[in-house]
């Protein structure tokens, strides 16, 4: 009951009205103008004139005098008990403190209406999972990053989307879950249709209701590892020809040599220079030398083994890095080989690319020379000496 509807007792009336658990058995003031009145009245609240004829009615309840009325206080204790009356005094501390509970309410009200839409609108996936790595909660963002509906997975396992496989290089761990460390990690993750796809996942702990709970964030990097990708082939492959460019070459010269090394075996480098590349180029066009230099690339592959390794160095000049050689006769055997491959003609735009040839020099390691840099200056040397020798030939250290 609130005896007083001036503006404390409405802004109080206000209060309890927004309060489900509250049960409001009347208003009391002798003002029928009184705004508290009106506001009563709307809402279907009893509406009185008399304060001892609204207990008296009313019953054992809970009183709040808003009025400056002392001895109104005593008149009220004598039907509820001075326990059940809460003066102007305490009913302003009371008011305040329920208009500040109120605010905070609201606040936290926006705040989780903010953060909803965050979630609800933010491109990275989100995953609630409990301890036992089911899956609890997840947001928009995850259906189009999984193909799954938000319904189909809560009650899965994580391991739906992202298997665990403990011997499977990018697999989610069950350490991972273990320590929640908040580090981003690149894991392959599995969709809907079953194809697996690069992702990036961090997982935070977080401690609900004294369980143990995590939160997911993850987003696919597809469009990145192709990027990455794109960028790694521009710096070590030819653009041309899709070879291993001088760069890479370098670098798998040294990895083939140290491996020769360890397991002492023979190594073969071909330099390979083409005779008349540069009529062709200039009596055709650079269209037509491009599709030469692409027909050699390929001729080249077919001919050399998969453990072979055949790169461009530059213009009309190719290496090839014979692996595990029993003997040197063998390079000679592939050069043989290579020569007749490369001096077959080409055809292009209906017109045939004939009269081409290739040099090559030989060197082996280690009967040539001990480093890159010797096997290679031996190499390029006797490929001049085929040059001089006539041409379309070959010729060993």
């Amino acid at each position: 009951m609130i005896v007083g509807a001036g503006l404390s007792g409405t802004a109080l009336l206000d209060i309890f009205l927004l309060e489900e658990n509250i049960n409001i058995i009347g208003i009391v003031d002798r003002n029928p103008d009184a705004l508290g009145v009106e506001v009563a009245r709307s809402h279907g609240i009893p509406v009185f004139d008399d304060a001892d004829e609204a207990l008296r009615k009313a019953g054992h309840c809970m009183v709040f005098n808003m009025t400056e009325d002392a001895g109104l206080s005593d008149l009220l204790a004598r039907h509820v008990g001075a326990g059940s009356v809460i003066g102007a005094p305490e009913a302003g501390f009371f008011w305040n403190l329920i208009s500040r509970l109120q605010s905070v309410k609201c606040e936290l009200l926006e705040n989780e209406v903010r953060m909803q839409a965050v979630i609800e609108n933010v491109r990275e996936g989100i995953i609630s999972i409990n301890a036992s790595g089911v899956i609890e909660a997840t947001n928009p963002a995850t259906e189009a990053i999984f193909g799954y509906r938000q319904n189909e997975l809560i009650g899965q396992s994580i391991e739906v989307l992202i298997p665990q496989q403990r011997d499977r290089p990018g697999a989610l761990r069950p350490d991972m879950l273990k320590d929640g460390n908040g580090r981003r990690t690149e894991l392959s993750a599995v969709n809907r249709r079953g194809s697996h796809f690069p992702i990036e996942i961090s997982i935070a702990e977080t401690m609900l209701g004294g369980e143990r709970h995590f939160v997911a964030m993850v987003r696919d990097i597809t469009e990145r590892k192709l990027a990455e990708e794109k960028l790694t082939r521009m710096a070590l492959y030819d653009s041309l020809t899709a070879l291993p460019n001088r760069t890479n070459f370098f670098e798998k010269l040294e990895f083939s040599l140290a491996h020769a090394r360890r397991n002492k075996l023979a190594v073969g480098l071909l330099f390979i220079d083409l005779d008349g590349f540069k009529a062709v180029n200039d009596r055709m066009g650079h269209a037509a030398g491009d599709h030469l230099l692409r027909e050699v690339a390929r001729r080249l592959q077919e001919d050399v083994r998969e453990s072979d390794i055949v790169a461009r160095m530059g213009g009309d000049e190719f290496t090839v890095i014979l692996n595990n050689l029993k003997e040197p006769g063998e390079a000679a055997l592939v050069a043989q080989k290579l020569i007749a491959a490369l001096g077959q003609p080409v055809e292009y735009e209906g017109q045939r690319i004939s009269r081409i040839g290739a040099s090559i020099g030989i060197a082996i390691f280690p009967q040539h020379s001990l480093t890159e840099d010797g096997l290679i200056n031996e190499a390029d040397s006797a490929m001049y000496r085929a040059k001089a020798a006539g041409k379309n030939c070959y010729v060993m250290c």
